[in-house]
């Protein structure tokens, strides 16, 4: 008998598929599932693929139990979702949770604490038994996410649009964002955006243009993709560049502030770090660690959490066993 655990968010969806001694028996990965990122036509898709994937040679009608950790659950299509699972053959019905119950499970095994995720977007939950009881911010990309990708991307491209208005094309930062969102209009390609913004080459004029270039550019595309510029603040923050500095120390102040909403003053519990932002290695997270302290702990396998909650409740598996099973399950091996 098998468990089927997925963690399915705006960039990827993740199954994983386990046994009953918690060895992992299949792996799908598609791109992202969440429906109000992508419309329940393609998510459900991405999410049919990586079932598909992690089904590949076994017989579904031997899943026992399945958790689906879905970021942007509420906007799911069951008229779309449920033909797709029935499909797959399994004869078990998923239980459908969030991606902060998921998240926080990909950190401890302990019942409660605070998830604070950052990957296109931003959330923090107070978690108890296993369940959000109080959520903060995930208010998407136009009211809330403080601090997540996309606000970095965003802050990148605003802070690469101010100083070139105002005719200061010399800063690292504003250098690499208009090399992403501009090279293929400039000739020369990436050099010769770099010699057009070094050394205080270009008059004013000159760079005013470039900025209004690059503000049409970035308002064509879909808003979420100025969450791609977020490793180029990371990138010129590490060259001491002050406008990346600044938007990470913002960036770091503001997650841990959406923390500070959900957690009691004193709390010892941990504080589960998921998502892109904090889980890669760069100066947000690093920030971010700091500022929380010894109770932050890192985020493993998104699908490996939903695949262990599934095999707690279909295996019954008692509270040492699964403690044993967690840190083996969430952590890849």
């Amino acid at each position: 008998m098998y468990v089927l655990g997925l963690d399915v968010g705006g960039t990827s969806s993740r199954a994983l598929l386990l046994d009953a001694s918690g060895r992992r028996a299949g792996y799908g990965r598609a791109p992202g599932g969440n429906p109000a990122a992508h419309g329940n036509a393609v998510a459900v898709a991405n999410i049919g693929l990586a079932l598909e994937l992690a089904l590949r040679g076994t017989d579904p009608g031997l899943v026992a139990g399945a958790v689906v950790g879905l970021a942007g659950g509420g906007a799911l299509d069951h008229l779309v979702f449920d033909p797709m699972w029935a499909a797959t053959g399994m004869r078990v019905p998923p239980r459908l949770t969030g991606d902060l119950g998921i998240a926080f499970a990909a950190g401890t095994a302990e019942p409660r604490g605070t998830a604070l995720i950052a990957g296109t977007g931003a959330i923090a939950a107070r978690i108890e038994d296993g369940e959000p009881v109080m959520i903060a911010d995930g208010l998407g990309w136009l009211l809330g996410d403080q601090g997540s990708g996309f606000w970095l991307g965003r802050e990148a491209a605003g802070a690469a649009a101010h100083a070139l208005s105002r005719g200061d094309a010399g800063g690292g930062l504003t250098r690499l964002v208009v090399a992403a969102l501009l090279e293929d209009e400039i000739p020369g390609t990436g050099a010769g955006v770099g010699e057009m913004g070094g050394g205080g080459a270009g008059t004013v004029e000159e760079t005013r243009a470039l900025a209004i270039r690059l503000v049409v550019r970035a308002q064509s595309r879909p808003p979420l993709e100025l969450a791609r510029l977020a490793p180029l603040v990371s990138r010129a923050a590490a060259e001491g560049d002050p406008a990346a500095l600044e938007i990470v120390s913002t960036a770091a102040r503001l997650l841990c502030e959406t923390v500070a909403e959900v957690r009691q003053t004193g709390e010892t519990t941990p504080i589960v770090l998921a998502g892109s932002v904090l889980t890669s290695e760069g100066p947000v997270a690093s920030a971010v660690r700091e500022r929380l302290g010894p109770s932050a702990v890192l985020a493993g396998d998104g699908a490996g959490a939903a695949a262990w909650l599934a095999g707690r409740e279909a295996f019954g598996w008692d509270p040492a066993t699964a403690a044993r099973l967690h840190a083996r399950v969430v952590s890849g091996d």
